[in-house]
């Protein structure tokens, strides 16, 4: 591998030795301030710019201290901020991920230049080489392939679209993959999506008027839809609102909790239903909403007419008069009551049918759209940048069949989704061809021996990034985009401080782009220029382009910035369903979804046992992978507060944070963890800080373990997820846990990844690397 892969030579271990001294020790209580990854102290700073942080996707915003040579040495939260604050005159702070930016800028571990194939080998051009390699083995696959056999993988890319745009369009790529559902919280979304909710909302608490809150699955003070969502719940509980986590670790936000639930893994649907039970026993739902605005409530009455918290305890672990509190709880506050979940109960295929018994509980009190409960949030538009020119798209995907999607694909799930899990198979089979990844790695989110395997198989494959990786070592075309700091930022929302407006924030770029990169618009147009799509990309850079974004709003990023870089615009109210109608195209929310028959037949195939279109209790298992004998522990995964996805585990801050946090900084180890109830850790000779291997059906990887009571006894919490093998950690130190998923372990409706794997856990007896 070249000094140009590692990033000049220099290791995570030489790194850290220089930079562990600078790491910013910071949570929602102390993150206003960062610190100079080079340890520098440069008095007298030259000014000030702006930033919208990008590490999560959630846009807080930025105040960027420079020094006099203009290097970021600084950065702060700013009040008022949509998704920085709590509001109107609070203060706005950034996370440690926020504060990484600074590191991330700077650090030596960046891909610094693009570079291109030559002769087998990665080679560091120019950016006009790039672009022209690029566009001629475009041209190349198309006359060779046809681009039905290229797919274009999106993560959580800055060009706002552009780039899909691009291939879509101009090209004529019909394949698309986009990034929540395969990996994040299908599972979730579909039904929530299908019963009338929405596939998000079932995040969206209306914090400020809530007397109740159901934290399931999710830790919101830790992996949180940015700064407000922490600190409105914090309010919530200190103006007195009941707090209640379900989850079988001991969250920061269960350790903030009212009362923590410690659920065993994919039993949350036994306790929805048996709470349910209560609520409709008990005479507590609402009647009127129940009447005039769902359908099948017979057919849910009948399904939890026996469901009591007695038969419910059995299955999850809690106590049964615990579960009966929590329900008459939740309904008597109704509907200023609300439900927060998301990727802990959407990543297997069990949780289809758990997801729709958490949902209609949602229903069962009426807490939709109303003041204190679920919210459908509203948002603000922005222009479409080609209009805004008078520039039409030529729609040269237009009539091209995707390969990869829809009804008849044999990559697709029951409702047309791609699953992707299933293009490793796509590849050997030749129907695929030709990839390109902005910001998206699959090998740490599913699959991943098979998807290192498969990417050396592409005839041609385009990477845009920010790291070096084993996926991007495997590109044709690296094109090394500019990080937040160095380029424009714009975006726009409804879910954040003001609980009934939406928002747009932006800012231009606070320095100059490090090394040799590039924002990712200006690497698109460079690629459409370059292609002979000029004419259709006059912007002469990012700035430019998002300018045209805010054209209709008669602002300029210069202008959001006069105004601490966002706007509040807009305002909508509660009941939308009244005068919209459900998420579903319908007037009901529905209880039973029986108008998808076709689904749970399926389902009941693929399961061997009936699955029914009403709420129904699934045992573990009987979709997705089982606990036994062999594999006894369940296998869950987490995110903490120090990273997010598999974007930021080259910084050595991070690394370092997070070993502080297990109380294992002391160890020669900057991976990730498993954590391990005590009962199982002594039963297996495993204490805190020894290497173990994880191993299920499929695969193994190696990791360090945290013994811990915060876990339910039978579960193993891989916490964070996007080390290992296929990561951009630089030692690729800590263990990807989806080199233990199988290519078929995946939800059949949604295509979402199956994370819940039973496995064993050993102790390997070699010291930390």
């Amino acid at each position: 591998m070249s000094d140009a892969e590692r990033g000049d030579g220099i290791t995570r271990r030489s790194l850290l030795k220089t930079s562990a001294a600078g790491a910013v020790a910071a949570g929602l209580a102390g993150c206003t301030a960062g610190a100079n990854p080079s340890n520098e102290t440069i008095a007298g700073a030259a000014g000030t710019a702006y930033g919208n942080c990008w590490m999560c996707h959630k846009l807080c915003g930025m105040e960027v201290t420079l020094n006099r040579e203009g290097r970021a040495q600084e950065l702060h939260g700013i009040d008022g901020h949509p998704r920085g604050s709590a509001g109107e005159g609070t203060k706005g702070t950034l996370c440690p991920k926020g504060l990484s930016q600074l590191e991330k800028a700077y650090s030596p571990q960046r891909i610094k230049k693009p570079h291109v194939r030559k002769n087998g080998e990665l080679q560091a051009v120019s950016w006009d080489e790039a672009f022209s390699y690029a566009a001629d083995r475009f041209e190349e696959f198309e006359t060779e392939h046809g681009v039905e056999k290229f797919v274009n993988w999106e993560g959580w890319g800055t060009a706002g679209g552009l780039f899909e745009t691009f291939l879509k369009d101009f090209v004529g790529v019909p394949n698309h993959m986009p990034h929540p559902t395969p990996t994040c919280f299908g599972s979730m979304a579909v039904p929530g999506t299908l019963m009338g909710l929405g596939g998000g909302n079932i995040r969206w608490v209306d914090y400020p008027d809530t007397e109740y809150v159901l934290v399931w699955g999710r830790d919101p003070l830790e992996t949180f839809a940015g700064q407000w969502e922490a600190k409105q719940l914090l309010d919530a509980r200190d103006r007195g609102a009941t707090v209640v986590t379900i989850d079988p670790v001991l969250t920061e936000t269960a350790k903030q909790s009212d009362r923590w639930l410690p659920i065993k893994p994919r039993t949350d649907g036994a306790l929805a239903l048996a709470m349910a039970n209560v609520i409709i026993e008990e005479g507590l739902y609402d009647e009127a909403f129940v009447e005039n605005y769902t359908h099948g409530f017979e057919a849910y009455r009948e399904a939890v007419a026996d469901k009591t918290p007695e038969w419910a305890a059995e299955k999850t672990g809690l106590d049964p008069e615990a579960i009966r509190e929590v329900a008459v709880g939740f309904a008597e506050a109704a509907p200023s009551a609300g439900i927060t979940s998301w990727t802990g109960l959407g990543q297997s295929p069990d949780f289809f049918k758990g997801a729709q018994n958490v949902v209609a509980l949602l229903g069962l009190v009426g807490a939709i759209d109303r003041p204190g409960g679920n919210r459908w949030l509203g948002g603000v538009g922005l222009g479409n940048p080609f209009e805004e020119r008078g520039i039409e798209l030529p729609h040269a995907a237009k009539g091209k069949k995707p390969v990869i999607k829809g009804k008849g694909s044999d990559y697709a799930s029951m409702i047309g989704k791609p699953v992707q899990n299933k293009i490793p198979e796509a590849i050997r089979n030749g129907d695929v061809q030709g990839m390109s990844f902005y910001y998206r790695n699959p090998v740490p989110s599913g699959a991943g021996d098979e998807w290192m395997e498969a990417l050396g198989e592409l005839d041609f494959f385009v990477t845009i990034d920010a790291f070096w990786s084993d996926v991007a070592r495997e590109a044709d075309v690296i094109f090394p985009e500019a990080t937040q700091l160095e380029k424009p930022m714009l975006g726009k929302g409804g879910a954040g401080a003001y609980q009934n407006r939406g928002w747009i924030t932006g800012s231009r770029a606070a320095i100059e782009p490090q090394w040799d990169t590039k924002p990712g618009i200006e690497i698109v147009l460079g690629l459409a220029e370059a292609m002979g799509h000029g004419d259709a990309f006059p912007w002469n850079d990012a700035e430019e382009y998002l300018n045209d974004k805010l054209a209709p709003h008669d602002l300029t990023l210069e202008d959001l910035e006069k105004r601490d870089t966002y706007v509040v615009a807009g305002e909508y109210g509660y009941e939308k369903w009244k005068k919209k109608g459900f998420a579903n195209g319908s007037e009901k929310f529905w209880f039973d979804l029986d108008k998808k028959a076709k689904i749970f037949k399926g389902l009941s195939k693929k399961a061997g046992t009936e699955i029914r279109t009403e709420p129904q209790w699934i045992e573990p298992g009987t979709l997705g992978d089982a606990v036994d004998d062999e594999y006894p522990l369940e296998m869950i995964d987490a995110r903490t507060v120090y990273f997010s996805h598999g974007g930021d585990q080259a910084l050595s801050n991070p690394l370092e944070q997070l070993a502080e946090a297990m109380n294992l900084e002391e160890e020669d180890y900057r991976g990730n963890y498993v954590l391990l109830n005590p009962k199982d850790a002594e039963k297996r000779g495993i204490e805190s800080g020894d290497m173990v291997t994880i191993e299920s059906r499929n695969g193994s990887t190696e990791l360090m373990a945290k013994v811990t009571e915060g876990i339910v006894p039978g579960t193993a919490n891989v916490e964070p997820y996007g080390f290992g093998e296929g990561s951009i950690q630089p030692d690729e130190e800590g263990g990807n846990n989806m080199q233990l998923n199988a290519p078929d372990q995946y939800d059949d409706v949604s295509g979402q990844i199956d994370r819940h794997l039973g496995i064993e856990v050993r102790k390997t007896g070699g010291d930390a690397r």
